[in-house]
């Protein structure tokens, strides 16, 4: 409740900051991921799921302990079976009374009866579990390593929404280059298209030039209008991530940059195999499956129960005039043949252990194949950023030489309009490249694992020492 009302608080906040003075609120992208790490109602739901599996290992464990039971009736009774003890209570009372002749002589004594008017009885009873054939601890260690898969889960979503943020982040900045590129695009073919009406008024050139580059500044016109379009849908993209009114005006504070990557595909691949929390997630599965086993295996031995109870029954409440027992002592039940049930259960739990064995090894394999390819493809566009910087200076020269030629009359317009081509593909293809180095770095942070709050490894050598769940995220978590 306290997170949806600060959600609420701040987004209404903002909007008018926004909304009122036409200020934009900066926001770096640390901030961002920040903001959704909080908010995001997928990390919401992993918290709940792991709140859920907290609670089932609780009632495993309370399993094992002492259970109290009472009950208690109260009725009306009547009928011809109670008549005779009516009688007897109204002659003689509840204790009975002595019987003597007319002379004073005893003759009897006539036993008395409750008036058997109401039934109050009340029954309190006691058992523990002495020896279940290993059922019990079976589902302690299921739900165990099932709060294990919650923590590493939890962990998982967080890095996952780090990276959609990461990623729409990126693409505004993107989009925000192109749109520059373009503006820029735009404000040349304006420059050239005023020149030439210009020497058209004066007779120094034809009208068909001056429509050539009319319409090649409409086609600039129309990427731009794209470019706004794209940049539009990427910021609102961002401010849905990060829990912000969609109104809201934003201003980037962080801007891309090029730094080489230090870590070979080596330790690329080494470090995921040790941080991915999903594919931990999936091993702590299996040991769930293979608890599952073991508590299968239960329905082939005997089952050891202590109990104690008393019942006490009276035509009062809390009394016992009619009826008080006791009983204690042990059970032991053991089902010699249940026409191979427990067989089938066990069977069917190593199915599904094989079946999880088999899921984790597609699942290594994907992991190396995600971090393989991001690595690839950001060498890739790190290749690329070197190259298209070179492009960009080399075009921005022919661009300016062009023109220099074209104002001097000794080169044709045709000339001009392909030289700001290339230096606008060139321009764009550079931030293309800068964006995607960037985006394949995150990409493969994501596929390695880096971790948001928790470190993995820590994690699991925590656990694996008999440490529990609260005590494993302590030892592990990143402040």
């Amino acid at each position: 409740m306290m997170k949806h009302l600060k959600k609420l608080t701040i987004g209404i906040v903002g909007w008018l900051m926004t909304s009122s003075s036409g200020y934009a609120m900066p926001l770096s992208l640390s901030d961002s991921i920040e903001r959704a790490l909080e908010f995001d109602e997928s990390i919401e739901s992993a918290e709940y799921s792991r709140e859920t599996a907290k609670w089932q290992l609780s009632a495993a464990r309370r399993r094992t302990g002492p259970t109290f039971s009472w009950s208690s009736r109260a009725e009306k009774i009547g009928g011809r079976d109670y008549r005779s003890y009516r009688e007897a209570h109204k002659r003689y009372g509840n204790d009975g009374a002595y019987i003597f002749d007319e002379n004073g002589n005893y003759l009897d004594f006539a036993r008395g009866s409750t008036a058997y008017n109401n039934t109050f009885s009340n029954s309190l009873s006691i058992s523990m579990p002495f020896y279940t054939g290993g059922e019990l601890e079976g589902n302690i260690k299921n739900r165990r390593y099932g709060l294990n898969a919650a923590d590493l889960t939890l962990e998982n979503t967080r890095q996952t929404i780090k990276y959609q943020v990461i990623e729409a982040y990126y693409n505004i900045l993107q989009q925000q280059n192109i749109v520059e590129v373009n503006e820029s695009a735009v404000r040349m073919a304006a420059e050239q298209l005023n020149l030439l009406q210009i020497q058209y008024e004066e007779g120094e050139r034809a009208y068909s030039e001056v429509l050539q580059m009319q319409v090649q500044k409409a086609n600039y016109d129309q990427d731009l209008t794209s470019a706004y379009s794209r940049l539009k849908v990427a910021k609102s993209t961002l401010l849905s991530l990060i829990e912000l009114p969609e109104e809201t005006e934003i201003e980037l504070t962080d801007k891309f940059v090029y730094k080489p990557y230090e870590f070979t595909l080596e330790e690329c691949l080494k470090f995921a195999e040790e941080n991915r929390p999903d594919l931990a997630a999936a091993n702590y599965d299996i040991n769930q499956a293979e608890a599952a086993v073991s508590s299968a295996k239960s329905g082939n031995r005997p089952t050891v129960t202590g109990s104690a109870s008393k019942t006490i029954v009276a035509n009062g409440a809390f009394q016992s005039d009619r009826n008080e027992q006791w009983a204690a002592g042990i059970s032991l039940n053991w089902s010699i043949f249940d026409n191979k049930v427990t067989s089938a259960n066990v069977n069917t739990a190593k199915s599904e252990v094989e079946r999880l064995k088999a899921q984790v090894d597609a699942l290594t394999k994907n992991v190396d194949l995600q971090v393989r390819s991001a690595y690839t493809q950001m060498k890739a566009a790190e290749e690329n950023v070197k190259l298209t910087k070179v492009a960009v200076a080399q075009a921005e020269e022919n661009y300016e030489i062009a023109v220099v030629r074209h104002i001097e009359g000794v080169d044709i317009l045709l000339n001009v309009t392909n030289a700001q081509e290339k230096l606008t593909q060139a321009r764009t293809n550079y931030y293309s490249a800068l964006y995607q180095y960037n985006l394949y770095k995150a990409q493969l942070e994501k596929a390695m694992g880096i971790p948001v709050g928790l470190n993995v490894p820590l994690y699991v050598e925590a656990e694996q020492e008999g440490k529990s769940s609260e005590k494993s995220l302590a030892a592990s978590e990143i402040r």
